[in-house]
């Protein structure tokens, strides 16, 4: 076996392996005599055919995937470890194996993420600010109108013509430009006026119970369907009923509904939330900019078949997001307005970006002595049974479960590393009217809009 070793890029080690044609031949023997086990030839036994007659029973398409398998798995770690190559554990190589023939030698390449390097820079004696929002009497109006939304209950009212803000019942029929004409009933649908395209709810004030109106508006260059932005659209709309939404009082029922004991304590109870809430988010987002800051004072060096992984499970989980809204791609790159190209190229730069404070974190954590051991996992379950976050069943059954282990473990380390950075860093509190968001992608909300 011969083995030569590439770094073409950072942290990536491009290892070319070659098997003589004597190995290649005995994995080929091997599988054969694996498949002679099962496959069958008339005229023998299973395991009985010569070797030449089998050839013409298996689907040598299997035969070479199964070869390919053995070899890589006989050959691939061996060459690993002859060239001392420090593997990142939790990654497997890509393979990179053209067809292989019998009797010839074979070459193929594994392409594996080699243990990233990281060089800490100062992680301590830094300041950065705390947002801090001050909770006004305002903003606790603002967050039980929030929580009154949920009660909306609609009320019919016959006496007047059609108002911005009502809800309407309507059949309505849709006839799109260059559509084939639409010859069925119209369709019964609820509209809500101020979720529409531009002009739609303008066509609609002042109807009255009974009236059919038809106008034409053309799709907005924004629509989250590609397709039919700029297009033309004819409505027919008769209207049925109209509804006003109604909101409970903010009175005692209404605060016991939402279990509070009355209207003062509910107003109390919401701004001690607030502030709590506030204050969570406040620390979320100087941690954000700690880490930052440390990253940037550090020097990370590692594979890109790490950011790769990372964006595809990305990709991942935001597809199946979108599904579950029953959104596209298309329309989520409409509401973020990105192309396909700029979004990747943002996923990507984040998901580096995460990549390195993970590697950073991770490495303050082992220079500072923040792991975790066993007892640590044995204590924080006792302390979480003690103040009955989980009860009895589950103490016992999480205990024993490596996985859940794992997973507190994991949160440990990180309450570790934020307390040890607030203690060892300079938080400057700073007041401010609003807090800023996170860099998260939430605009898949945004792109729920439609007309």
């Amino acid at each position: 076996m011969q083995v030569k070793v590439e770094h073409a890029t950072p942290r990536t080690a491009t290892v070319e392996i070659t098997v003589d044609e004597e190995q290649v031949s005995r994995t080929f023997e091997s599988v054969y005599k694996e498949f002679n086990r099962y496959v069958n030839v008339p005229g023998f036994r299973p395991g009985k055919a010569p070797l030449a007659l089998l050839e013409r029973y298996v689907d040598p398409e299997r035969v070479r995937r199964r070869v390919l398998e053995k070899l890589v798995a006989e050959t691939g770690s061996k060459a690993l470890e002859q060239e001392s190559l420090e593997v990142m554990s939790g990654y497997n190589p890509e393979i990179d194996a053209p067809d292989i023939e019998n009797n010839k030698p074979y070459t193929y390449k594994l392409i594996v993420p080699l243990e990233p390097e990281v060089s800490l820079g100062a992680y301590t004696g830094l300041t950065v600010e705390k947002p801090k929002r001050v909770v006004t009497d305002e903003l606790v109006e603002q967050e039980i109108e929030r929580r009154r939304k949920p009660y909306e209950r609609l009320e019919r009212v016959t006496d007047r013509g059609v108002e911005p803000g009502d809800v309407l019942s309507v059949e309505m029929r849709v006839q799109e430009e260059g559509a084939e004409e639409d010859k069925g009933p119209a369709r019964r649908r609820l509209i809500f006026l101020g979720n529409n395209i531009p002009g739609f709810d303008e066509a609609l004030l002042g109807m009255k119970i009974g009236e059919e109106r038809t106008f034409t508006l053309p799709y907005p260059d924004d629509y989250p369907d590609e397709t039919k932005r700029g297009k033309q659209a004819t409505y027919t709309v008769k209207l049925i009923g109209i509804n006003v939404r109604k909101l409970p009082e903010v009175n005692d029922a209404f605060a016991k509904e939402l279990g509070y004991e009355n209207v003062e304590t509910m107003r109390r109870r919401v701004r001690e939330e607030l502030e709590d809430y506030f204050e969570r988010l406040g620390n979320e987002l100087a941690e954000q900019r700690l880490i930052a800051e440390i990253v940037k004072n550090s020097t990370v060096n590692f594979s890109e078949i790490l950011v790769k992984e990372e964006m595809e499970s990305r990709l991942e989980s935001l597809a199946r997001e979108l599904q579950q809204r029953n959104l596209t791609y298309e329309q989520y790159l409409a509401a973020i307005g990105k192309t396909a190209e700029e979004h990747q190229r943002a996923l990507a730069e984040q998901s580096a970006y995460r990549i390195a404070a993970f590697l950073v974190l991770r490495a303050i954590a082992t220079q500072e002595g923040l792991q975790v051991d066993q007892e640590d996992i044995d204590a924080a379950f006792d302390d979480m049974l003690e103040k009955g976050q989980i009860t009895e069943e589950q103490y016992g059954e999480f205990r024993q479960n490596p996985r859940k282990r794992l997973e507190l473990a994991d949160a440990l380390v990180r309450q570790r590393l934020h307390d040890f950075l607030f203690a060892n860093n300079t938080i400057r509190e700073v007041e401010v009217s609003d807090l800023p968001q996170e860099e998260t992608e939430e605009e898949i909300a945004t792109a729920e809009g439609g007309e």
